[in-house]
């Protein structure tokens, strides 16, 4: 067996150096400077998060109200074909023919006001997001 030498030029230091409490009061800056930029982002998240929570609620609401009003206003279709049983005769026919076209405005209607409320949600929506990239962008520079 061959032994190689030992390089006795390395000097050995001591794992610490002898200012340790210098040391100890830039790491404990530095996280204190790690936890307030923690904390900066978690009350930004939760302002987002509430944001959100409040526009996800208008447009909901918008829905649930629309919704609800053309059911107060058009009439039941389902109860009205129940309720009609007559025999054949070409008046009753005519006097189906304008109920059934009484409904088709109806129809009109709801799809008229479905639109509006779906395109009123639709551009609180891009407003939202244009919002949302603008801060985005300004939390970038």
């Amino acid at each position: 067996m061959s032994s190689s030498p030992i390089d006795l030029s390395v000097k050995l230091s001591k794992p610490f150096s002898s200012d340790t409490d210098a040391e100890k009061e830039d790491l404990l800056k530095e996280a204190h400077l790690y936890r307030d930029k923690l904390e900066l982002q978690w009350d930004d998240l939760k302002k987002d998060a509430t944001d959100y929570g409040k526009q996800a609620l208008i447009i909901g609401g918008v829905i649930a109200t629309t919704y609800l009003v053309m059911e107060a206003v058009l009439p039941d279709a389902k109860k009205k074909e129940k309720g009609i049983i007559e025999p054949e005769k070409p008046e009753v026919q005519r006097a189906v023919r304008e109920k059934k076209s009484n409904f088709a405005i109806g129809e009109v209607v709801q799809s008229l006001v479905w639109t509006l409320a779906v395109g009123w949600a639709r551009q609180k929506l891009k407003n939202f997001i244009a919002d949302d990239q603008e801060a985005d962008e300004n939390i970038e520079s």
